[in-house]
């Protein structure tokens, strides 16, 4: 008996990362394939990097999430990046869209995102509002312990100017507080330079469910890798310190929230 209730609470820790990092894990302003948990996700990041002339650059992101239904949440993203070598060095993405899970079982979710866009200072051809549409896939694996997520975006503004991106983020938890992440992405923005950067990122949760994460990215397409240091808090904006969540299976939560 007690072993039995010993590998249901070892299942159980395991769904609730699980379902935790499947919501947060994939880049910033991105998120990922499952629905947010009830009350809500949030990620918000901050990076300084080096460009290809020695001049430094900073980057910034705002994702918060929300979730509607079970299967359906709107989320709402700020991404901004500002160059001081520059006197027109700053660029700003702003998204209000909606998610829905189109498909999902215990370990595997397909979803589709769509909603509006606007881009700071576009090409005179085009106007500063869009559309973006975001298809996400994902998987966990090791029982639990891990997960791919795998995402494809297409961005345009009014006037014809497009861009698109590919994101793919492997993670995996060593221990029950820590997790561990590599990602890969593809750019080619509406505005900017095409790219593609890895990243690794060491994250660690506490007893509140909040994330502290930190984490190194370079450009692998080029001769300059230009590396970013990335720092960022994950959290639920209506946690508590009396939270109690449970886990029904892998990226649905239930919450009893204290006052």
């Amino acid at each position: 008996m007690a072993r039995a209730k010993e590998e249901t609470r070892s299942t159980s820790a395991r769904l609730r990362f699980l379902a935790v990092v499947a919501a947060l894990a994939p880049a910033p302003a991105a998120a990922g394939v499952w629905v947010a948990p009830e009350g809500g996700q949030s990620i918000t990041t901050s990076a300084v990097g080096e460009r290809e002339n020695g001049g430094y650059y900073y980057e910034g992101s705002i994702y918060f999430e929300a979730p509607v239904r079970a299967e359906s949440s709107l989320v709402v993203a700020r991404w901004f990046e500002t160059d001081p070598s520059q006197s027109d060095g700053d660029r700003i993405e702003a998204t209000f869209s909606a998610k829905h899970a189109i498909n999902r079982s215990d370990n595997e979710v397909i979803a589709v995102q769509a909603g509006a866009l606007w881009v700071s200072d576009p090409s005179e051809s085009c106007s500063e509002g869009g559309a973006k549409l975001r298809v996400l896939g994902g998987r966990s694996f090791s029982g639990g312990r891990g997960f791919f997520n795998a995402e494809g975006a297409e961005r345009a503004l009014s006037g014809g100017c497009e861009g698109s991106r590919i994101d793919s983020t492997a993670g995996y938890r060593p221990a029950e507080n820590w997790l561990a992440m590599g990602q890969v992405f593809v750019d080619f923005p509406v505005e900017g330079d095409d790219s593609i950067k890895a990243q690794v990122t060491i994250v660690r949760f506490d007893h509140r469910g909040h994330g502290w994460q930190i984490g190194l990215r370079a450009r692998i397409d080029g001769e300059h890798a230009e590396p970013v240091i990335v720092v960022g808090l994950w959290g639920r904006p209506r946690d508590s310190s009396h939270a109690e969540w449970t886990f029904d299976r892998v990226g649905h939560t239930s919450a009893k929230l204290g006052v």
